[in-house]
C-alpha cells in the first residue's frame, strides 16, 4: 500500500511539474541576434509545436519534437532550402527560454518572450 501511494506521489508530481514546463515554454520568443521567432504551444492532443517563421523571410519552418523531460524539451529543426539541420535544447531559466544548438550550428542562445498587444 505504501509503494502504491509513493507511486501516485510522484505520479502527481511529475505532472505538475510538467504542467508547469508547459506554462513557461508556450508562447513568442526571440533574441536580439536574430530575425526569426519561435512560436510555442501546447495542447493535449498534439502536444507541444513549435513554429518558427521571420517577417524578412516569408518561409516557415516546424520543429519535430523529439524528447519532452521533466525540465526540457528537445525538437529537430531541418530547413529544406538551406539543408541546415540542428536539433535545440529548449529550457527556461529566471523567465527567460535558453536554446542550445547542436548540428550545422553549435551554439546557445537566449530568448525573451514577446507579448501580442490587441486592440
Amino acid at each position: 500500500m505504501k509503494k502504491l501511494l509513493l507511486s501516485i506521489v510522484l505520479l502527481f508530481s511529475i505532472t505538475m511539474q510538467s504542467q508547469e514546463m508547459t506554462e513557461k515554454l508556450k508562447g513568442i520568443w526571440s533574441s536580439e541576434k536574430t530575425s526569426y521567432y519561435v512560436v510555442i504551444t501546447h495542447d493535449s492532443i498534439r502536444g507541444y509545436e513549435f513554429i518558427n517563421f521571420s517577417f524578412t523571410n516569408p518561409t516557415k519552418t516546424v520543429e519535430k519534437v523529439i524528447e519532452v523531460g521533466v525540465d526540457y524539451v528537445k525538437t529537430k529543426l531541418t530547413n529544406k532550402e538551406n539543408k541546415y539541420k540542428v536539433q535545440i535544447t529548449y529550457t527556461v531559466k529566471e523567465g527567460k527560454l535558453h536554446c542550445e544548438f547542436e548540428g550545422d550550428n553549435n551554439h546557445e542562445t537566449v530568448y525573451k518572450r514577446y507579448w501580442i498587444m490587441t486592440n
